[in-house]
C-alpha cells in the first residue's frame, strides 16, 4: 500500500533562492515509489495554481536565478498523477475565479481538509 502524503502549500518560501514554488521540490514525492501525493494549495498558495502565475526572480551567490513558472511544475505534477487541490475559501478571499486555475486542479472546501489530514500517513506544510 502506498504512503499517502498530503502537502499543504500555503505560499512561496521566503527563504528559497527565488520565491519559488515548492511544488518543484514535491516532484520528488510524486515520482517516488509507493507514494500517493495530494498537494493542497492553501492561503497565498492558491495563487500558484493560476494559469499565468509567476514567482519573483532571485539570486544564489550572486548568480541570477530565472523566474519560476509554477504552472510548468504543477502541470508536471498533474501529469504524473498527483492530485492538486485549491481551497475554495482562499480563492474567494483573494477575489480569484476558480476558472483561472490550471486545468486539472480541483476545488476543496476548508472544512474537508481535516478529513484529508486524518486519512494521510504524512502531512507536510510549507508556509511563507
Amino acid at each position: 500500500m502506498p504512503t499517502r502524503v498530503l502537502s499543504l502549500l500555503r505560499g512561496a518560501d521566503a527563504g528559497a533562492a527565488r520565491a519559488a514554488d515548492p511544488a518543484l521540490d514535491l516532484n520528488a514525492y510524486a515520482v517516488a515509489e509507493d507514494v500517493e501525493l495530494t498537494l493542497v494549495l492553501k492561503d497565498a498558495g492558491v495563487e500558484l495554481g493560476l494559469q499565468r502565475a509567476t514567482a519573483r526572480p532571485g539570486s544564489v551567490a550572486g548568480v541570477e536565478v530565472p523566474v519560476s513558472e509554477p504552472a510548468t511544475d504543477l502541470l508536471a505534477l498533474l501529469g504524473s498523477g498527483v492530485t492538486v487541490l485549491a481551497v475554495t475559501e482562499d480563492l474567494t478571499a483573494r477575489g480569484l475565479d476558480p476558472g483561472a486555475l490550471l486545468p486539472g486542479i480541483d476545488l476543496v472546501a476548508e472544512q474537508e481538509l481535516s478529513a484529508l489530514i486524518s486519512t494521510s500517513d504524512v502531512t507536510l506544510a510549507t508556509t511563507s
